[in-house]
């Protein structure tokens, strides 16, 4: 028998993490895990109802990026204990961002914890860093949309509730509009940082610090292939010679607007290259209208934020699903699982753990970012040779549903359990 039987999610402090909760939350329910939500819109609720839920060693937190386990003062009792450690929860903690974000909170890492991390570079980076944190890969998943309405604030909710909503599940695939039939050629699903907001850094540095650090960054975006904390090493170590790990670690962690830079300028970059090569982008995210281009009229902009369950109806109505990755260099990003779930070609640059997924023309299609001025060819052949994007696109949903569904996530994280 074993020994947690409930688990508690996080919902509303940062949307897209509690729309994957929300996923993660069905799939465990149907393993027969009993269910309590703490919603930040009606957090004092959540939290008063938490003593009716949590039992003393049979009870789990499941978080995303330290929520609920951070610096928030809410969570902690007068002597700044969690209160989660009054029932000697387990915690499952998975980082959907680079490690480097997180450094002082991994410097005091909670009992009974198990991290995981979406790119197998991130857990080498935490195994020799933080050695002695329990840490394990695992991938996001791709969303599908639950017409369901979901888990209210504190609602202590049991499998056989759920089990008509589950059900819908199989006959998804039964539900998605005909590739012929959508609406758009080509969508990409997230918001544009303007690259000068982030630059803006640079301006009130030391020149030397300025220059040190825009070496850096230049470096990546002359070899895109790089790790972001293989070449930040790279320059400490050009600029200070022998160094240990811990300094090396801790210095790391204050170049953090470097990482966010470069995903940006990539971002920005390639959207503004496919317009400007006449075709056109639907965006769904916020402050495309910032990004500088001559011919902004192919970026077609359908609303600002948009909801994570806004970005998959997107997808349902799209022939091909751009990505961009946050710079995983041997993960993946939920954007090219959500894509194949809803049978739209996935289109994004590629990562080793992607290619070894992955076979380029059969189930996904590839591009990279040093190669980004053949995209727009790669994109007229998919729109023009529809009958290949489709069968592409086919395929993709095949291995998809197989491997990469919330489903087989929660069994990894149940193993935890």
């Amino acid at each position: 028998m074993r020994k947690i039987t409930k688990v508690i999610l996080i919902k509303n402090a940062v949307e897209t993490l509690g729309y994957f909760s929300e996923q993660i939350a069905l799939e465990l329910e149907h393993l027969g895990y009993d269910i309590y939500f703490i919603d930040y819109d009606e957090l004092y609720e959540s939290l008063n109802g938490l003593p009716r839920f949590a039992v003393k060693g049979r009870t789990a937190l499941l978080t995303f990026n330290y929520i609920g386990i951070g610096d928030e003062e809410i969570f902690q009792d007068e002597s700044g204990r969690f209160i989660w450690e009054k029932y000697e929860m387990k915690y499952l903690n998975i980082l959907v961002d680079h490690p480097l974000y997180y450094h002082t909170k991994l410097m005091s890492a909670l009992p009974r914890m198990t991290i995981f991390c979406v790119d197998k570079e991130h857990v080498g980076y935490i195994r020799r860093f933080y050695p002695g944190l329990k840490v394990k890969f695992l991938p996001l998943a791709g969303n599908v949309r639950l017409d369901g309405e979901g888990y209210r604030a504190g609602e202590h909710r049991k499998s056989d509730v759920m089990m008509t909503e589950y059900d819908k599940i199989p006959n998804y695939e039964r539900e998605l509009i005909p590739y012929e039939n959508r609406k758009y050629d080509l969508i990409f699903t997230a918001n544009y940082v303007p690259i000068e907001q982030l630059e803006s850094r640079f301006l009130g540095m030391d020149e030397e610090y300025a220059v040190f650090y825009r070496g850096i960054l230049d470096d990546l975006i002359a070899n895109p292939i790089q790790s972001v904390d293989v070449v930040m090493e790279r320059h400490i170590r050009e600029e200070l010679g022998e160094i240990l790990d811990g300094d090396i670690r801790a210095a790391m962690s204050g170049m953090l607007f470097i990482d966010l830079c470069v995903r940006t300028y990539f971002r920005g970059e390639i959207i503004r290259e496919l317009a400007e090569a006449d075709i056109k982008v639907h965006v769904f995210g916020a402050d495309w209208d910032r990004l500088a281009c001559k011919k902004p009229q192919n970026i077609i902009k359908n609303s600002g934020q948009v909801s994570s369950a806004a970005c998959v109806d997107a997808v349902r109505d799209a022939k091909i699903s751009l990505n961009i990755m946050p710079w995983f260099k041997d993960g993946a990003h939920d954007r090219i699982f959500t894509a194949m779930l809803q049978q739209t070609v996935a289109l994004t640059d590629d990562s080793r753990y992607l290619r070894r997924e992955f076979m380029d023309g059969e189930n996904i299609v590839f591009f990279s970012l040093e190669g980004r001025k053949y995209l727009p060819d790669i994109i007229w052949m998919l729109l023009r040779d529809e009958e290949n994007a489709m069968r592409i696109a086919k395929n993709g949903y095949e291995k998809a549903v197989c491997r990469h569904t919330w489903n087989f996530r929660a069994d990894t994280l149940a193993t935890e359990l």
